[in-house]
């Protein structure tokens, strides 16, 4: 098991920008998201999303086509798209 990589652009009192980078079967490790969020796929692909609860679903990421999380989500997030993907991640702090 890889860990995802990621590179922190901006982290002030209002936002945090991440990209997030992830070989084919990289994963994010079980976390919880602290702020709501906007995720921008850059390349877009497939991800196994796997919640805390023990469910597991899978995201499709089209490039360029954001999508919104909840704070309070928990889950581990792999790679599977049988290539490289990343995204940007940003955290809307209250």
């Amino acid at each position: 098991m890889s860990t995802a990589r990621s590179t922190t652009s901006a982290d002030d009192d209002r936002v945090r920008v991440t990209t997030m980078t992830f070989d084919d079967g990289d994963e994010t490790g079980r976390h919880r998201h602290a702020y709501d969020y906007i995720v921008v796929p850059i390349t877009g692909g497939t991800l196994e999303a796997k919640d805390a609860d023990g469910s597991v679903h899978t995201l499709e990421q089209l490039a360029g086509t954001p999508y919104f999380g909840m704070a309070g989500t928990e889950h581990n997030v792999v790679n599977r798209s049988g290539q490289a993907l990343s995204f940007v991640e940003i955290e809307l702090k209250h």
